[in-house]
């Protein structure tokens, strides 16, 4: 008998599953392939991207660079730098043969000019210092309640003694269910520090500037329909940010960099420059006969009763007026602090900011503002000019005198670094300070994940019209 040609019945499951397991393998084997295709461009689209990330923030860096080689080669008095569009923005770096790497520096909201933004940076001493403002000035800063002074004056003292209205046990929390924040009693790093302190909203101290990028944007100047809520006017409104800073400091050194002779101190040698004899014999008869002075400005049309030979007392005239004043508040100081912290600079501040000084009213902090824009910037290297240009008279200038300054040695902005056509970009808020003999960046703050701070198809327009 011959046997079946047929295959058994086990010999053809048998088969069947060897197809089923080849089938399953080649399932397998296609799935890694896949998997391993996905990663491989995965990784190379994250590496393309981290890579941009890096062009970008190389060219936010060298947006940096720049606005450090423009401050410091500013001469005293000028303010250029606060407004340059030809050096700050749409400024070409490098291309990587993918994108066209730019930057752009600009700043926000100029209240006097009424303008939301400027391509340049902003004098940290044009603001009113948190830090070191007393209670009369803050109690003058539009917004500003009592309690929200105290507030603020006890989270920054050193002391734990709570005033009426405000406190030292603790502040509110910043959300529900959070814990509450310990008062510091220290310093305030940045401005946005104050949402840390009891009563200080987010709407008050960003105002509608809510991502904090300087520039009015549509959701913030659509009124209600949108957050943040704002009033619609077509204005920028950043809250108290616009108004303080909490890094600001001044150098007590005359315009060379040289350390100021110091009236009160008998064993500082006077300065070694042409002074009129009137104005070294008062200093002399001021140290010998121990009265202090609180500010150079003091020696403004002062006098002092002496005895002559005969015993008589006669009026002993300073020597310094209008001619002499410059010299006298360059060359001269009443401490021998290395640091004068707080001053406000007088060629840069906003008239709002120049009105919280006590001694300064509304129509003189514009009459300043007013006075300012038509004086050379060699005029207004000290703080000579508002008492040379008739803005205040001998005892007002020597009232504010005191709590102001011509210069700043810190400034604020904000640069972006991006790539055309990619887009790709990265924001960054810095703080850069000369106060050290180099200039150092003071604060880096990476704004990227706030969006896109204005569009960059302006670079592609100027590219594509040869502009």
């Amino acid at each position: 008998m011959k046997p079946s040609a047929c295959p058994s019945v086990h010999a053809r499951s048998r088969q069947g599953f060897v197809l089923i397991a080849v089938l399953i393998l080649i399932l397998l084997a296609s799935m890694v392939v896949v998997s391993l295709m996905f990663r491989l461009r995965a990784e190379n689209t994250a590496g393309a991207a981290l890579a941009a990330s890096e062009q970008g923030w190389m060219a936010a860096m060298s947006g940096i660079e720049e606005v450090m080689r423009t401050i410091v080669s500013a001469a005293p008095g000028t303010t250029a730098w606060q407004e340059d569009p030809r050096r700050f923005r749409d400024r070409w770096v490098a291309d990587d043969g993918v994108n066209r790497w730019y930057f752009t520096v600009w700043t926000g909201v100029d209240e006097d000019a009424l303008r939301d933004t400027r391509y340049g940076v902003s004098d940290e001493a044009s603001r009113l210092n948190l830090n070191t403002a007393h209670t009369p000035d803050l109690t003058r800063v539009p917004g500003l309640t009592p309690a929200l002074v105290q507030a603020l004056r006890d989270f920054v003292d050193t002391d734990s003694t709570a005033r009426s209205e405000g406190g030292e046990t603790g502040t509110d929390a910043l959300f529900p269910g959070t814990p509450t924040i310990a008062v510091r009693n220290g310093p305030l790093n940045t401005v946005e520090e104050l949402l840390l302190v009891r009563g200080f909203t987010r709407s008050l101290v960003l105002g509608e500037d809510v991502n904090m990028n300087g520039r009015l944007d549509p959701n913030e100047d659509d009124g209600p329909e949108t957050p943040p809520i704002d009033n619609g006017d077509g204005h920028l409104d950043s809250g108290l940010s616009r108004l303080f800073t909490a890094c600001s400091y001044d150098l007590n050194t005359d315009l060379r960099g040289r350390r100021r002779t110091n009236i009160n101190d008998p064993k500082d040698a006077l300065p070694v420059v042409e002074l009129p004899a009137a104005v070294t014999n008062f200093v002399t008869l001021l140290r010998e006969h121990q009265i202090r002075v609180s500010h150079a400005a003091e020696l403004l049309e002062a006098t002092v009763k002496v005895k002559d030979q005969r015993g008589v007392e006669v009026d002993m005239p300073s020597g310094v007026g209008k001619a002499e004043l410059s010299v006298v508040l360059d060359y001269f100081t009443a401490t021998n602090l290395a640091q004068l912290k707080g001053l406000i600079n007088v060629n840069t501040a906003s008239s709002q900011v120049l009105a919280t000084i006590p001694e300064i009213d509304p129509p003189l902090a514009e009459a300043i503002v007013s006075a300012r824009r038509s004086i050379s910037p060699e005029r207004r290297d000290t703080l000579a000019w508002l008492y040379q240009e008739d803005v205040v008279d001998a005892v007002r200038f020597k009232a504010i005198a005191p709590r102001l300054t011509t210069r700043g040695l810190q400034y604020s902005f904000n640069v972006v670094g991006f790539g055309v056509p990619s887009g790709h970009y990265r924001v960054f808020q810095v703080i850069v300070d000369l106060g050290g003999g180099r200039p150092r960046v003071a604060y880096l703050r990476d704004l990227t994940r706030l969006g896109q701070p204005f569009p960059f198809d302006t670079v592609q327009s100027k590219e594509a019209t040869g502009g």
